[in-house]
């Protein structure tokens, strides 16, 4: 009786134990549920940072873009993926930070709405907002690898999924796009506005923002299948699609920390110099007489030659590109056709003159222009999708033969302004560039791929990964290769994270095989046309 007496007590002491452990376990202050809202709210901005950031180990894209070149460390202008395994970092950020968050807040809002009392339209609105970033984010690594999971890439039943070939990923967003489209009531409300940094809880805009993007994938395949192409954006334009700058898919970073723009982060709070503006970028603003070079980079002082037999300066010569912007103190800038000179004598009102580093070179910081101070602020909005960038697809659309509100050249002009707009240049500065015959779309150089291609690159500076999509979409003529290498060496897609040898390796062998059978950086995505 003794024995089954300690044995009941014993019970009783651990099942008590068992319960107060629980509780003792339960965290105070950690939240142990996360909303929907929030979830939301944290996926947008890990998608907004990873295509914001220039991390070297992340986002190497203004520096294929050719905007930026590097100082001290110049591998990732030479085009290494592999040594900071640039690639995997990529695609973490992509699916683990964006898409996991955007598809926890889907399970959670479906598993609480009704217990929380959410009306039914305001929950269907959050579920198509939800996949329209999603959509966004799956259309993203799709450009940048080629081939990717999408079919299991969500599921945690699957830890080895199996890749999708990049057409159809495409074909399996544009459907995700027509669902959510077809889902929101703009009538009714979106996420909370504090939980909605970029459109504020307006459902109407997030379905703009879904028939945009579906222009956009529209345009991005339309050498591949012309046809479709053309029905989708009729589709998307009859949807509606952005109307001005006012639609654009922007953040609102914030001037302290941790909310700041990872651009400021990169080049102010690093503490580092690790870019130039590149010569690429500067030589085609300076040739064009594009007012924007003097918002993306600052001038540096101008160096004059010096006589070796006085040990005094002697006046300069440029004989090379159509010109220069020259700064003078005081005074507005000028701009000069070549040849000309720079008198000794300028050397008293300390003359500055843009100087691009040179791409795929260590440059020397102190003497190259560094990036434009606009972008050393650390409340700089961020973009994912804009007006400009919608003038410049439906410029293209036209050249295509599908039908748009206005001509090629009308949309081409559109794209140009609202750049120059965005960038704070005047009226009167905007009507100049126009009527520059090297910009006008009736004398300016090359065909319409050459033309849109570098105009809506340079309106894409800010936007790094969508400027090098655009330059290995359109092959327009104009970016520069880095030393011992040639123009075939600019890469057209990352290679697969280094990891998924060890963790998938079948699906990556398969994946390899979906886009020809070599995991090289060399390899065209599927809408990347010869």
């Amino acid at each position: 009786m003794k024995k089954v007496a300690i044995i009941i007590f014993l019970t009783a002491v651990f099942t008590s134990c068992d319960d107060r452990l629980a509780e003792l376990n339960r965290p105070k202050k950690n939240a142990v549920e996360v909303t929907a809202e929030s979830l939301f709210s944290n996926g947008l901005r890990e998608t907004f940072d990873l295509m914001v950031n220039t991390d070297v180990n992340v986002n190497v894209f203004r520096l294929y873009s050719q905007y930026w070149a590097q100082t001290t460390y110049p591998d990732e202008s030479q085009f290494n993926q592999s040594g900071r395994r640039i690639p995997d970092n990529f695609w973490t950020r992509g699916y683990r930070d964006a898409l996991q968050d955007l598809e926890e807040a889907r399970i959670v809002t479906n598993d609480t709405w009704e217990v929380r009392a959410i009306d039914e339209p305001v929950k269907n609105n959050w579920l198509a907002i939800i996949d329209i970033n999603k959509a966004y984010v799956f259309a993203v690594l799709a450009d940048a690898f080629g081939a990717v999971p999408f079919t299991e890439a969500l599921d945690p039943e699957v830890l080895s999924p199996s890749y999708d070939q990049g057409a159809d990923v495409y074909t399996s967003v544009i459907g995700m796009l027509d669902n959510a489209i077809s889902m929101i009531d703009v009538d009714a409300e979106g996420f909370p506005a504090s939980q909605d940094p970029v459109y504020g809880g307006d459902a109407s805009k997030w379905k703009k923002f879904a028939n945009t993007l579906k222009l956009k994938l529209a345009i991005m395949t339309a050498d591949v299948d012309p046809s479709r192409s053309a029905t989708l954006v009729s589709q998307a334009l009859a949807g509606g699609i952005f109307e001005s700058a006012a639609d654009n898919a922007a953040i609102t970073y914030q001037p302290i920390a941790p909310s700041t723009n990872p651009v400021w982060e990169d080049l102010v709070q690093s503490g580092r110099a690790d870019y130039v503006v590149a010569n690429t970028l500067v030589d085609h603003l300076n040739d064009l007489s594009d007012p924007r070079l003097m918002v993306f980079a600052a001038p540096t002082p101008f160096v004059y030659r010096v006589n070796k037999a006085t040990n005094s300066k002697k006046d300069s010569v440029f004989t090379t590109g159509k010109g220069r912007f020259l700064v003078y103190p005081n005074q507005p800038v000028m701009y000069v056709e070549t040849p000309f000179t720079i008198f000794a004598a300028d050397s008293l009102s300390k003359l500055e003159i843009y100087n691009g580093g040179t791409y795929g070179n260590a440059n020397t910081y102190s003497q190259r222009s560094h990036v434009g101070d606009l972008f050393h602020t650390p409340d700089l909005e961020g973009l994912i999708l804009d007006y400009s960038e919608v003038q410049f697809l439906l410029a293209e659309a036209a050249e295509r033969g599908i039908t748009t509100p206005m001509t090629a050249e009308e949309h081409y002009n559109s794209g140009i302004t609202e750049s120059l707009r965005y960038w704070g240049i005047g009226e009167t500065e905007i009507a100049d560039y126009l009527a520059n015959p090297d910009v006008a779309y009736a004398t300016a150089e090359g065909s319409w791929k050459q033309k849109i291609g570098i105009q809506q690159w340079i309106a894409f500076y800010n936007r790094g990964f969508e400027g090098w999509s655009t330059w290995r979409r359109l092959d327009f003529e104009g970016l520069n290769t880095p030393p011992l290498l040639t123009y075939d060496d600019i890469p057209e897609r990352l290679i697969f994270p280094i990891e998924e040898a060890t963790l998938n390796p079948s699906n990556l062998d398969a994946a390899i095989d979906m886009i020809g059978g070599t995991d090289d950086a060399s390899v065209r995505v599927f809408w990347d046309v010869e």
